[in-house]
């Protein structure tokens, strides 16, 4: 039982289990689960400091938080009761009002407050609740909103039938106040049936019996010597890193970080230890990209290039313990990895020695989508889809078509089938090794691209031609069955496929309707929803919208007037908006601006009234109208050829010399007359200048 004298002190819980699983282990399961109690345990921690540190392993998950208060004070409230003309009749309390001060333990009706909005209130104290009283709902609460997916079961059903359940086996639970045990009595009930203790389990091999840890303080400096575990994921994480790099400099190579590994790497181990080891130099015949995503994913190695970027056979793997021995791990982990690279190399000579026809011909048999046929029907469309590109582009359609028809053909082969990943770069390997042009092999592998976001973009016109081809297809064809994505699902990855047009047409002067219509006529067997046009050109819209403010850094107010238009060309852009911000944050151009959201509404106002872009000079009779006239006409040919050429410094610059007129026009002509003829007249010059100030961007956005 914990001591009363406590009143604030730090606060660890551990839980001991078997090896969790690595995938996200850090976010779903140590950050998570800190996460979570923080949330429940507000009103045990101070307001002013709130500290906590989590940590995970492959064995136990935990958090430590400092200065959590002994008891949670109950919060003051206010309860109404009736109105105090309902509560008082000549001064006495009604049987309303004695009924409400009763219902509230006050024995007394004159305790209760009489507020200016002309009811009673009566002030009541939720009662306090100790750390040890309120902490085993708060830990299961907090479990229970894990984002765990699959759970195993274990242990022997209690009364009501029911197992143990979580995503591994639990042993052992330590919940530490201070150097105090909290919830040791079984009338707390506790997840799994456990009773916290004050010790714990270090490392499998390294560590030898239990830990007894002193106080929640001492626990981080007692498990890494005791127990032989380092438990912050991040420093552990760290400390792989920093040595897997010093490791490869000392042996003058690169290390080569695959997305993902050194995160998985640091979920499998407790106590991390860098090894080197080496393979057979024969298996560098191999395509690289082959080894190192074979050492990766099946072993969890890490591959080491040289300064040429080329794969040597020297590699690097984190042992789980500093053994006395490390030559026997070495060998262990050679000779498990040579026969992984022997598969990866029977593959390759396997699909070396069968033609690309042969691959493509197979791909009749690999369904793409049941409404969209097979993967060859795709590749046709695609086929067709890359000649109407090339044509676009003054590009030869027949080699299009003839990479178009080869792009897919990996897909059948036996080292694709092994490695999804390396779709398209195996696909690049066969292409050459069968005499195929480089420009065409490049272009299989950079169809994919961009692949993610900040990839690379494809280099050559005919790659860029490919994954254009391959982004709308999908894009269209998915969309056109009713496969949109929602919320956060989106299984045929729509909005990478949407990103990538969109960064390919922010370099490439193509018209995005264009394209859309000619995929979608590609699909006309197939009757695709007749929007699906217009609907995918929203998609991409937004997506370029999110892409020049998320990031590029553009504005979102300027982004938002450039993107309301509806821009069917996006090259212009990132060097408009560029302009664009700095002539909206200028305060000299304010009245322009200000002018131009004033026409808007006068013209919004006056849309039943039939008015004319052609201006009658004879009906200009203000002096202030006649500038503005005289100056619309002189240079509006000139601003819009400006923005043509993407001279866009000369376009505001323009823009800005209506900033006097406009405000003088404002300021000395009445538009609203009622001589109908004049009215309509200015009319059609403010709608003549609004059409001019917002042709490449809508100024009332900003």
């Amino acid at each position: 039982m914990l001591s009363s004298a406590v009143e604030e002190a730090d606060l660890l819980i551990e839980f001991l289990t078997e090896e969790l699983p690595p995938l996200n282990l850090e976010k779903n399961i140590g950050e998570a689960f800190a996460r979570n109690l923080r949330a429940y345990l507000g009103p045990y921690l101070s307001e002013t400091e709130i500290s906590y540190e989590f940590f995970v392993t492959p064995r136990r998950f935990g958090v430590i938080f400092t200065k959590v208060k002994h008891v949670a004070l109950g919060k003051q409230h206010f309860r109404r009761g009736p109105s105090i003309l309902q509560g008082l009749k000549n001064n006495q309390p009604t049987p309303a009002l004695l009924g409400f001060a009763k219902s509230c333990k006050i024995s007394n009706w004159q305790e209760l407050e009489q507020r200016d909005d002309g009811y009673f209130y009566a002030k009541y104290q939720e009662l306090s609740h100790t750390l040890e009283d309120g902490l085993p709902e708060i830990i299961l609460t907090a479990l229970q909103k894990l984002p765990v997916a699959k759970n195993m079961r274990w242990g022997k059903p209690d009364e009501q039938g029911k197992d143990y359940q979580f995503i591994r086996p639990v042993h052992n639970l330590m919940i530490l106040y201070s150097d105090q045990i909290l919830c040791d009595n079984p009338k707390f009930k506790l997840p799994w049936g456990l009773i916290p203790v004050n010790y714990t389990f270090g490392h499998r091999i390294m560590s030898q019996g239990k830990i007894v840890i002193k106080s929640a303080t001492s626990y981080l400096v007692q498990i890494e010597e005791q127990g032989k575990v380092l438990p912050n994921f991040a420093k552990r994480r760290e400390v792989i890193q920093d040595q897997l790099v010093l490791q490869a400099k000392k042996l003058n190579l690169v290390l080569q970080l695959i997305p993902g590994l050194l995160d998985e790497v640091t979920a499998l181990v407790e106590y991390p230890v860098i090894l080197q080891g080496e393979f057979e130099r024969k298996f560098l015949e191999v395509p690289q990209e082959c080894l190192i995503l074979s050492m990766a994913k099946h072993q969890k190695y890490f591959a080491l290039l040289d300064t040429d970027n080329k794969l040597s056979n020297k590699f690097l793997f984190v042992a789980n313990i500093a053994s006395p021995q490390p030559e026997i791990i070495i060998q262990g982990n050679q000779k498990v990895l040579a026969a992984r690279l022997s598969d990866a190399k029977f593959f390759y000579e396997v699909d070396k020695k069968r033609p690309l026809g042969n691959f493509v011909e197979k791909l009749a048999k690999i369904v793409y989508h049941n409404q969209l046929g097979s993967q060859l029907e795709r590749s046709i469309r695609l086929q067709n889809i890359a000649m109407q590109i090339a044509k676009l582009m003054n590009f030869s359609s027949a080699t299009a078509s003839h990479t178009a028809y080869l792009l897919k053909a990996d897909l059948t082969s036996e080292m694709v089938g092994e490695f999804p990943e390396l779709q398209g770069i195996m696909g690049k390997y066969y292409a050459l090794n069968q005499g195929e042009k480089p420009e065409i092999a490049n272009a299989i592998e950079q169809h994919y691209y961009p692949r993610f976001s900040g990839d690379k973009l494809p280099d050559s016109p005919l790659s860029t031609i490919m994954a254009l081809a391959d982004k709308l297809e999908t894009l269209v064809g998915v969309w056109g069955i009713g496969l949109m994505p929602t919320g956060d699902k989106d299984p045929f990855a729509l909005r990478r496929a949407a990103l990538g047009i969109v960064r390919i047409l922010l370099e490439e002067n193509l018209n995005v309707d264009e394209l859309l219509y000619l995929t979608f006529t590609i699909f006309a067997e197939l009757n695709l929803e007749v929007n699906t046009v217009n609907e995918v050109y929203a998609f991409i819209l937004n997506r370029l919208y999110n892409y020049l403010t998320t990031e590029k850094g553009f504005a979102t107010n300027c982004v938002q007037s450039v993107c309301i238009l509806k821009p069917r060309t996006f090259t212009y852009l990132p060097s408009l908006l560029e302009k664009l911000q700095k002539f909206a944050s200028d305060e000299k151009n304010q009245p322009l601006l200000t002018a131009n959201k004033r026409i808007e509404n006068i013209l919004k106002k006056n849309a039943s009234i039939t008015i004319s872009l052609d201006v009658a000079e004879d009906l200009l009779s203000e002096s202030a109208e006649q500038t503005l006239f005289k100056l619309l006409r002189e240079t509006e040919t000139i601003a819009i050829q400006y923005g043509r050429e993407g001279d866009w410094n000369n376009y505001f610059i323009t823009l800005a010399k209506f900033n006097i007129p406009v405000t003088s026009f404002f300021d000395n002509v009445m538009v609203i007359v009622d001589n109908i003829a004049l009215q309509n007249n200015r009319l059609g010059l403010l709608l003549r200048l609004n059409t001019f100030l917002n042709y490449y961007c809508k100024l009332s956005e900003l």
